[in-house]
């Protein structure tokens, strides 16, 4: 028998053909904090960071899942095995001449605060820097691949529909580190009090939506090319992870980090003026229609 279509389906399809981009935000959204709400149970509030049993950074993982896994689903529903194969083809290696450079730059800006703060005289460690390497590495590759099929792969193609460059960036931006990473952020900010969602704000919706401009950027001089924006996602989770230190108190990984939030914003300025991206609504070329 086949397959049939009731008109609670193809309502339910019209809805997700009409509004796809609040179908991923949605879809992402129950999946990662659904899973995420587990960690209530073994570690609650900032307990990433407080000797947690090994089965919290599994549960860590599989949430962050989310943004990729939405776009597979949605794109197979809305536009079947050409949708995926056109996802799939834009995960090859891109002619992208100086646009390799862009993996350097949120690097280069995110060690700017411990360079500082060694030349302001306060303790870093440089050898848990290079014992980071390798795990940093690993981590932002998986990271990477976890997201970007979903965030700069399904939804900010979708906003830009309807959006500007700069709209749709911050929509991502804020979507990306204010509901989706702020949940996460809650597991993983160690300390109490007002400090603490001051954190959670500047490490999520302040510091991501800098660096959605950034990736917006290279995305849409890259031809919207996917293994660019992987590498570039992994540059900025590898980079907190390489650069990140102990603070001696809440007000010193405040300040700093704000300072860190500031730098970002200004290569995003920077580069967005250098090189803007298309300024005006539209689907952008690269993005075919099925």
């Amino acid at each position: 028998m086949g397959s049939r279509t009731t008109p609670a389906m193809r309502d339910a399809m019209r809805w997700l053909r009409a509004h796809p981009a609040i179908a991923f935000v949605g879809l992402t959204l129950a999946w990662s904090w659904s899973v995420w709400s587990l960690l209530f149970v073994l570690v609650g509030r900032g307990g990433l960071l407080r000797d947690p049993p090994g089965i919290a950074f599994g549960i860590a993982a599989i949430g962050g899942l989310g943004p990729s896994l939405a776009a597979l689903i949605l794109t197979a529903l809305l536009d079947g095995r050409p949708g995926l194969a056109a996802l799939r083809a834009r995960c090859r290696p891109p002619s992208a001449g100086r646009w390799w450079l862009a993996l350097l730059l949120i690097p280069a800006v995110t060690a700017l605060t411990p360079l500082l703060r060694a030349w302001a005289g306060a303790p870093v460690d440089v050898g848990a820097m290079r014992a980071l390497l390798a795990p940093g590495l690993a981590l932002g590759l998986a990271a990477g691949l976890m997201e970007e099929f979903g965030w700069r792969g399904f939804l900010l193609p979708r906003l830009r529909q309807r959006h500007t460059a700069l709209r749709a960036s911050l929509y991502v931006g804020l979507v990306w580190g204010g509901l989706w990473h702020g949940y996460a952020d809650y597991f993983g900010v160690p300390w109490e009090g007002w400090v603490f969602w001051l954190l959670i704000l500047l490490l999520g919706p302040v510091l991501l939506t800098a660096w959605s401009l950034v990736l917006t950027v290279v995305y849409e001089h890259t031809q919207g090319n996917l293994l660019l924006a992987v590498l570039m996602h992994a540059s900025i989770s590898s980079s907190a992870l390489v650069f990140g230190q102990a603070y001696a108190s809440p007000l010193s990984q405040l300040g700093w980090t704000a300072f860190g939030a500031a730098m970002a914003w200004c290569a995003a300025a920077g580069l967005w003026c250098a090189c803007p991206p298309g300024r005006h609504a539209g689907r952008p070329p690269f993005i075919d229609d099925h």
